[in-house]
């Protein structure tokens, strides 16, 4: 039971947190439509916004993503305060829904947004983070490596491509924030979401036997999950 001395202390954190979400969400909804797929094609890529697999439902997804930053930004602020662990793991639960949110729009996931943020996570722990560098170094070449040898053993057996290479590049990058000891968990979270979302898929959508279903969007929920099960609510 919280003590009568703890509770404006607490109650300011959630306060913040509230108006950090509202903000966020704000912002979010007005600017990522657009922006991203802007940075993508001024890196070079290029991006053909109608095709697209489930963005019929835009707005329900807009809608879950919300709600999904505002309850990150209440547990942070409650379990964390306001200090640099609670702003990194902010930054880290914004980009990897915003980079969730234009992968199943685009089916790409933009060089211009996922190198960045391998690098900031690699930053942060050289800085002092939640793990050694040396930890977060490994995570990234081990996240990028174990896709790559999945992307070239399926490319090997079946002749077609699994995946992106922007897949490599995000879990990269969340190996770089979560280090090397989290991808086993991060590659089977996101794997079994995976293959349940395809079921489920291709059971509603009569046609082609090969629905492309963008992985980016399991990583990155994957890697949300294990962020709040090992640093922020433990």
């Amino acid at each position: 039971m919280m003590r009568l001395t703890e509770w404006p202390h607490t109650y300011i954190n959630l306060g913040i947190g509230l108006a950090i979400a509202v903000l966020g969400a704000v912002l979010w909804v007005q600017l990522a439509r657009h922006i991203p797929i802007r940075l993508a094609r001024a890196w070079g890529e290029q991006i053909d916004i109608e095709n697209v697999w489930v963005w019929r439902g835009g707005k329900w997804l807009d809608a879950l993503l919300v709600l999904l930053w505002c309850a990150a930004c209440l547990l942070v602020m409650q379990h964390l305060g306001l200090d640099k662990f609670a702003l990194a793991a902010l930054v880290l639960s914004g980009g990897l829904l915003t980079l969730a949110r234009i992968d199943v729009q685009t089916g790409l996931l933009p060089d211009a947004l996922t190198l960045p943020w391998m690098w900031m996570g690699l930053l942060f722990h050289a800085s002092g983070g939640w793990i050694s560098p040396p930890v977060s170094l490994l995570g990234a070449a081990g996240g990028y490596c174990v896709l790559w040898l999945v992307f070239t053993a399926y490319k090997w057996k079946t002749g077609r491509e699994g995946m992106g290479y922007g897949d490599f590049k995000l879990t990269a990058a969340l190996g770089a924030w979560l280090g090397v000891y989290a991808i086993p968990s991060l590659l089977l979270y996101a794997s079994v979401a995976g293959v349940l979302a395809g079921l489920v898929v291709k059971r509603l959508v009569h046609g082609s036997p090969h629905i492309a279903i963008p992985f980016g969007p399991f990583l990155a929920l994957a890697g949300i999950l294990i962020l709040f099960r090992d640093y922020v609510l433990s």
